[in-house]
């Protein structure tokens, strides 16, 4: 038996409001998939916070490529940006930062509701973010 996957690309400007797109998008393209609801609310507060690091990390006109795969199991997405990049030293999973810091919140949260997570970057060539979450719901059946 030859498991498939569906798949959604998305390619955006680096803009706050094109978020919300990507996430509109996502959630037809999961339902429409079998992703049942509370998989895919982790998984797009995951996605959210993926976006709203490029966009504001990047610091690069160059688009944001998102590619989002649904498979029997689980649901994956890359958000790979062409900006400055950074040294990525993951290192253990941090704690959050305390209720009045205003920043820090980004990767512990995509840590936190993903099984799947991944980060690779180099100064001067970009960032590339996995995340992914294996599929828990009874509803998770993908329609292929």
């Amino acid at each position: 038996m030859t498991c498939t996957e569906a798949v959604l690309d998305f390619k955006i400007p680096p803009l706050p409001h094109l978020a919300r797109v990507v996430r509109e998008g996502v959630v037809d393209f999961a339902r429409l998939n079998g992703v049942g609801d509370d998989d895919l609310t982790h998984f797009l507060t995951a996605l959210g916070e993926a976006l709203a690091n490029a966009v504001e990390h990047a610091r690069s006109d160059a688009p944001i490529e998102v590619e989002v795969r649904i498979g029997m199991e689980r649901i994956l997405a890359s958000v790979q940006d062409a900006g400055v990049g950074f040294v990525a030293d993951l290192g253990p999973e941090p704690d959050l930062p305390s209720l009045d810091a205003e920043r820090g919140r980004g990767l512990p949260i995509m840590r936190r509701c993903c099984d799947i997570f991944a980060i690779t970057s180099e100064p001067g060539k970009g960032t590339v973010v996995l995340i992914g979450r294996y599929l828990r719901s009874d509803e998770a059946q993908v329609v292929a």
